[in-house]
């Protein structure tokens, strides 16, 4: 399933970010598109990006794989409260790439790589899938 999670997130590419929308057709901010992901496979997830916190098992930027969601401060670095998040799309030798709605230069749904910014506002890594029979993430 994380192969066919990942793929359909980067059907995504290109949608423009738009703060607070869930909307695909509208665009989406980075809670909106993970949102928009999972609703597809009928996966209830928390309804803001800092309720990602506690959800899921943790795993090092090591073990992460495709499908695994990627929580981030927000530009604020101070705090290390989830204010930003993805979905990890590959971890090939060190290499992690992550795809996600993004405000800045790369306006909307993009792939990016784990670079040194992304990687001072990393809070931390969680893997939600294989879900239970109910399919809500706990």
């Amino acid at each position: 399933m994380a192969s066919e999670f990942v793929e359909y997130a980067k059907t995504f590419i290109g949608v423009r970010y738009v703060w607070g929308s869930v909307n695909p057709s509208v665009g989406l901010d980075c809670f909106g598109f993970v949102n928009a992901v999972a609703k597809h496979y009928d996966i209830t997830v928390p309804r803001t990006s800092v309720s990602f916190t506690n959800l899921g098992t943790p795993v090092t930027v090591e073990e992460a794989k495709p499908g695994d969601i990627i929580l981030f401060t927000g530009t604020d670095l101070r705090k290390r409260i989830v204010g930003h998040m993805g979905i990890v799309t590959g971890n090939e030798n060190g290499e992690l790439q992550f795809i996600h709605s993004s405000s800045g230069k790369k306006n909307g749904v993009n792939i990016s790589g784990l670079t040194n910014y992304y990687k001072s506002r990393l809070v931390k890594i969680i893997r939600i899938l294989p879900l239970q029979e109910d399919r809500v993430v706990s």
